[in-house]
């Protein structure tokens, strides 16, 4: 599984504006909306269903790393927008850290081992310090496909 299978680059935002985790999960649902993967009446409820995932338990990695996600009957295909922070967001990781990478993962109800696959790629490349500095680095969207090819 590769993670480009998921991410378009209509679903790459190099300049997140938010301050704090509620704005940019706001503002990367938003990118779902503009790339025709979520409905704008469904807006509110998707970004809902994020927070109550939120609520189980944080999905701030390490590194740097987020990955805020839902499972949703709002969702018909898995999909993958990143957001670069660069001045990072709290989003009570692991290690305390600001994340500065956010991946937000949208996933149909019934996607069951595809979503966790998906995750397990993410969280692998939490691991890649000097790909993820790279990344988080990239003044285009053009630079992160390379990085993540």
């Amino acid at each position: 599984m590769e993670i480009l299978e998921y991410l378009s680059k209509n679903r790459i935002k190099v300049d997140l504006k938010g301050k704090n985790k509620e704005e940019v999960i706001k503002e990367m649902a938003q990118v779902f909306v503009k790339d025709g993967i979520l409905n704008a009446d469904d807006l509110d409820e998707f970004i809902s269903s994020i927070y109550e995932r939120e609520k189980l338990s944080p999905t701030g990695m390490q590194d740097g790393v987020a990955i805020p996600h839902t499972k949703t009957h709002l969702i018909k295909k898995m999909s993958l927008a990143l957001g670069i922070s660069k001045t990072g967001i709290d989003f009570d990781s692991m290690d305390d850290e600001p994340s500065k990478l956010i991946f937000m993962i949208a996933a149909p109800e019934d996607a069951k081992g595809e979503h966790l696959d998906l995750l397990a790629e993410i969280s692998k490349l939490s691991f890649e310090e000097e790909l993820v500095e790279k990344i988080e680095s990239a003044e285009t969207v053009e630079e992160v496909l390379i990085l993540l090819k």
